[in-house]
């Protein structure tokens, strides 16, 4: 009944996804104010941007504009392709401007990578090792944290396991539909994020140098669909940004540099601990062992079984993906902790293969031993979901915009939606909380946020009589203790005294 392949298992997939859906949706309909909300605000600004400019104006390319029509081209964000930002636009324009219809982008696609996961290990392994992977995956906290964050992460995830299936079937019956689909869902990978670009390399490497599955045509189709893709992308930017291309130098390079997020140079050393804490509070400590394990049952078996190998080299080029990226572009790894995020498919791919190879061992034994390694298998898995579970509630912090302290859970979006009623569009607006770094404040209030250091209080009156950035407006937290300070240095204006959630403000205008 508990055989490799019994039908049974396909049980295991719904549960997979039960367990998945559970922490995904939790919250759906919730404004933005947790950490890895500010990439959902950020996105849904550029989304909204446009939907009221529209497309032809727009061209397509994100940006993250705060202020009244027409859009500025400094305001374009050259940085990345411009696939997720239009479905993005499309969801709103399906389902409105609502928090929900973002989160439901990545969701889906994390669901599907599920399914995806759990058919590329059954072609391979069988249905048992199929289930305890996509098990493992969606008890990773990695998966359930960023899972719903609207960024390129869980959508290109997608795209990469369901372009390696197609090949996998496409090597298996030669059918051409299956390697036009694979095509296809590179392709889209490549206009989704970076990633995509790194990861269809190492696919044509494989392609080029495998002894057994050589393809150089293959390869050569599919490197040139990336040359044109950037070759594209490179013309798109320039159309609405004449120094597009200086700006993506200038990004690029930052990766590059071995810095935080505020340009400040870290050691290796300093990387090196900031990576270890990433990657294992992020992905379970017991994940990784069984990673291992399932990496070096897959060597022993690599010459023996040709479909476990084909699971290896998947495995493998995730594996060497990530690991690029997160070496290569230290700034991006040090900063993002979902730098990290494509590692958890070759761990779940082994770890699965780990549960499958002991099930074995124990079935080749007795009945005793075959009913104990399969109670030894569910203990594991349960333990590694409610584990999970309770890690990734650990690390989806709230956003503080009033330091480290208490604060109320929707005190973001009402003191964004009153500050948008106060303020008009696109006001530049100054503050002595954490505005400036939070999207998530900024695209409820719909006001620009004043981005250069402000540390005195003559730095107060020097920055609200900047002629470059009005109109301006001070958002002021009564209770911080420069406040009274701020205040008595403000030009003639107008000041209004709000209470939001029991945190007392001042509105401050200067007078007309």
């Amino acid at each position: 009944m508990f055989a490799s392949n019994s039908k049974v298992w396909v049980l295991g997939l719904f549960v997979a996804l039960a367990i998945l859906s559970w922490d995904l949706f939790h919250d759906f309909t919730a404004p933005w104010t947790t950490i890895i909300d500010f990439n959902g605000a950020w996105w849904s600004q550029s989304a909204h941007n446009t939907l009221r400019a529209g497309l032809r104006a727009t061209g397509g390319v994100p940006l993250g504009y705060l202020g009244p029509l027409p859009i500025p081209p400094s305001s374009y964000y050259t940085h990345h392709p411009p696939l997720l930002s239009l479905m993005l636009t499309g969801m709103f324009a399906l389902f409105g401007e609502k928090e929900w219809a973002a989160r439901l982008l990545p969701i889906t696609f994390s669901l599907v990578s599920v399914v995806l996961l759990w058919a590329l290990v059954r072609e391979c392994v069988g249905s048992r090792a199929a289930t305890f992977s996509a098990l493992l995956f969606a008890a990773t906290p990695m998966e359930l944290v960023y899972g719903r964050m609207v960024n390129f992460e869980p959508i290109n995830l997608a795209w990469m396991l369901g372009g390696l299936l197609c090949l996998q079937r496409w090597e298996k019956t030669s059918e051409p539909h299956w390697r036009n689909l694979m095509i296809i869902a590179f392709v889209l990978a490549l206009w989704t994020a970076w990633l995509g670009y790194i990861f269809v390399l190492v696919v044509c490497l494989y392609l080029l140098i495998s002894p057994r599955k050589r393809n150089p045509r293959l390869a050569l189709l599919l490197l040139g669909l990336s040359l044109f893709s950037i070759i594209l992308f490179l013309l798109h930017i320039r159309l609405v940004r004449q120094d597009a291309w200086q700006n993506l130098m200038d990004a690029f390079n930052y990766r590059l540099a071995l810095t935080n997020a505020s340009g400040i140079k870290v050691t290796w050393a300093g990387w090196t601990l900031r990576m270890r804490d990433t990657l294992t509070s992020h992905i379970l400590p017991f994940s990784w062992a069984l990673g291992v394990l399932g990496t070096v049952w897959m060597i022993q078996r690599w010459k023996a079984d040709e479909s476990l190998r084909w699971l290896g080299w998947a495995a493998l080029c995730f594996f060497a993906q990530s690991t690029f990226y997160i070496i290569f572009f230290p700034n991006a790894s040090y900063v993002h902790a979902y730098a990290a995020f494509y590692l958890t498919l070759p761990i779940a791919m082994m770890g699965g293969v780990a549960i499958e190879f002991f099930l074995r061992w124990c079935e080749a034994h007795s009945t005793r031993w075959r009913i104990a390694g399969l109670a030894m298998a569910a203990a594991i898995c349960v333990f590694q979901v409610f584990t999970g579970q309770r890690q990734a509630l650990a690390l989806n912090r709230p956003e503080h915009i009033l330091g480290r302290g208490n604060q109320p859970a929707d005190v973001i979006p009402e003191l964004g939606r009153l500050m948008h009623e106060k303020f008009p569009e696109g006001t530049t607006i100054i503050s002595n909380t954490r505005a400036s770094s939070s999207p998530q404040l900024m695209y409820y209030a719909h006001c620009r946020p004043y981005l250069k250091p402000i540390a005195t209080a003559d730095d107060w009156a020097k920055a609200v009589k900047d002629s470059d950035i009005a109109p301006v407006g001070c958002v002021i937290w009564l209770e911080k203790a420069n406040a009274r300070e701020i205040l008595a240095v403000l030009p003639p204006g107008s000041g209004e005294q709000i209470n939001v959630r029991g945190i007392p403000f001042c509105f401050w205008k200067p007078a007309r």
